[in-house]
Parts: C-alpha cells; sequence; structure tokens
C-alpha cells in the first residue's frame, strides 16, 4: 500500500493510517523529493516527473504491483502514475485532489502562493497554508501535527510545484481507468472544490465517492477513524 503525501505535506501527515492498515498491507509513504525527510533531493519540474520519481523508488523496492493513496498534489501524482502504469496500480484513491492543476476555487492563486513565499518566508506560508486544510485552521487539534510532518521543503521545490501545477491536466485520460478507484475528500475541503472532487468520480468508470461530513482538507487527520473505516472497506471489498 502505497501513500502518497501532497504539496507542503509529508509522510508523517499518514501516521493514523499506517497503525489502520499496518496490520493488513506492508505499507510505503515516500517524501517526495524535495519535500519533508527527501528535502535535499533535488525537486522534480512536473507532476510527471514526481511520479517518475514515485516509480522510480517502488522499483528499487521491487514492488511491481500495489495500492494506490494520493493526497492533493499526491493524487495528481497518483492518477498520473495510475495512467502511466495501470497494470502495476490495483486498486487506486485519490484523495482531495483533480485531474487539472487549474484550481479555480482554491483559497487563493497559486501565483499568489508564490508571491508569498517569496515575500513572507516559506515557514510563514506554510504555516498559513496548513492551517487552510482543516475545518476549524489553526485551532484544529492536528494542525501542529500536520505541519511537524511538512516540515523540511525546500523552497525550490515548493516554488517548482507552484509553477507546475497550472500546466497539469490529464481530464482527457480520465476513461483510460480501469482499475477499481475511490474519490474521497471532505464536505468542507477549501483546496479542491465539493463540486470538482464530484465531477472527477464523474469522469471515471465505476469510480466510488464519499464525502465526509465536517471535514476540509486533511479529512484523514479529522476524522481519522471515519476515514481509515471507509478506505478500509474499500480496499477489502472484492471488486
Amino acid at each position: 500500500m502505497v501513500l502518497q503525501h501532497g504539496f507542503l505535506g509529508g509522510s508523517g501527515y499518514f501516521e493514523p493510517q499506517m497503525a489502520a492498515l499496518g496490520e493488513a498491507y506492508d505499507i510505503v509513504a515516500p517524501d517526495l523529493p524535495g519535500f519533508a525527510g527527501s528535502a535535499e533531493e533535488p525537486p522534480p519540474a512536473t507532476i510527471k516527473d514526481l511520479s517518475q520519481a514515485q516509480m522510480a523508488l517502488l522499483n528499487d523496492l521491487g514492488i511491481e504491483k500495489f495500492s494506490l493513496l494520493g493526497h492533493s498534489m499526491g493524487g495528481m501524482v497518483a492518477l498520473q502514475t495510475a495512467l502511466d502504469y495501470p497494470k502495476r496500480v490495483e486498486k487506486l484513491i485519490l484523495y482531495a485532489t483533480s485531474s487539472s492543476g487549474y484550481l479555480p476555487n482554491r483559497f487563493e492563486t497559486f501565483e499568489e502562493t508564490k508571491q508569498k513565499v517569496e515575500r513572507e518566508g516559506l515557514a510563514k506560508v506554510a504555516a498559513s497554508v496548513t492551517a487552510t486544510w482543516f475545518r476549524e485552521l489553526a485551532a484544529a487539534p492536528m494542525y501542529s501535527f500536520c505541519l511537524d510532518a511538512g516540515k523540511g521543503a525546500s523552497k525550490a521545490a515548493v516554488l517548482a510545484c507552484l509553477e507546475a501545477f497550472p500546466f497539469w491536466d490529464v481530464t482527457q485520460r480520465m476513461a483510460e481507468l480501469r482499475m477499481p478507484t475511490l474519490v474521497i475528500s471532505g464536505d468542507a475541503d477549501r483546496s479542491y472544490s465539493v463540486d470538482g472532487i464530484v465531477r472527477l468520480a464523474g469522469q471515471i468508470q465505476s469510480a466510488e465517492l464519499c464525502l465526509l461530513p465536517g471535514c476540509a482538507h486533511c479529512a484523514h487527520l479529522e476524522a481519522s477513524d471515519l476515514f481509515n473505516s471507509v478506505v478500509t472497506n474499500f480496499l477489502n471489498k472484492t471488486h
């Protein structure tokens, strides 16, 4: 089971999922190049490059087939991987993500985030962006845990991803997906609109859709038990 973190995140924020799934699955939770524990690695310039870096790691580990969960930007990476390596992805979980980097309903534009990184510094931007991932913002119980899990990202990686987002779009390829797919998100996500999440599920043949009530972008931390239950049921289901 591969768990892929998103923008300004790190593998550590999947700790509740590792605990819940660890008895049934061997868990691989990579830090993408330029982020968290892989901050010293050169940042890829595109989402496809991030997918290829993910696959290079799995190849090095000798993992031929796997289920794949991607969150946010990690969901974009997961989508790219599933499209380019469909025979290797057994089940796909697209979590709070999209088939396009064009996100008109995001809490701020990518250009605005880039300007804030240059003007205010990465640490301050990471703190403010991470707050938007929770229904209760920085007052959320798991806010500090999530922020700490993503610490260490390089400025070069953050800016490279912000540059890459608007140029990535695989919407026209969604019909290619044939593996069992779950699309899941909170119903109060400020990064990816609920309409966009529903639309993504509709683009994929026989995809299952789950909107978790009262959760924002980090539903896996806001309602861990519920999130883990939905994911476990999906993985255990005979499709």
